[in-house]
């Protein structure tokens, strides 16, 4: 179970000017847990989170998660680089959910585009009479 979420570092870049945009751009976002540290019966995950915007910019968010569960967790961070694929979904859901919803404010003031694909409102026809 997540018992916090902190970010300690966010770091934004535009490197082309607004009037050079290319056609297309890719959106890549990466994560990466950097490190998993005991805190008395709970886990500090601490992450690294990355937005690249082709060749227009990138965003980078650091933090780290509090976790309590999944006792392994520290053991086979250890051992392998790895995080139990019992805790995983939990802890990387949160983590990519609190970092898109900063990217995207982020990209906003660095004039890049949003992240996520925005939803395309289509108007209905007139629809007359009752169904």
């Amino acid at each position: 179970m997540i018992k916090d979420l902190e970010i300690s570092s966010i770091e934004g870049k535009r490197f082309a000017p607004l009037d050079s945009r290319p056609q297309e751009i890719r959106i890549d976002q990466n994560l990466s847990i950097l490190d998993v540290r005991r805190e008395s019966d709970l886990f500090r995950i601490f992450y690294k989170f990355i937005s690249t915007f082709s060749t227009l910019g990138n965003i980078t968010i650091e933090g780290s998660v509090l976790y309590s569960g999944a006792d392994d967790i520290e053991l086979r961070w250890k051992k392998d680089k790895n995080i139990p694929e019992s805790a995983a979904g939990e802890i990387q859901g949160a983590i990519f959910t609190s970092s898109i919803v900063e990217t995207i404010m982020i990209a906003r003031d660095l004039r890049l585009p949003a992240p996520i694909p925005m939803p395309n409102i289509q108007k209905k026809k007139d629809i007359i009479g009752f169904g």
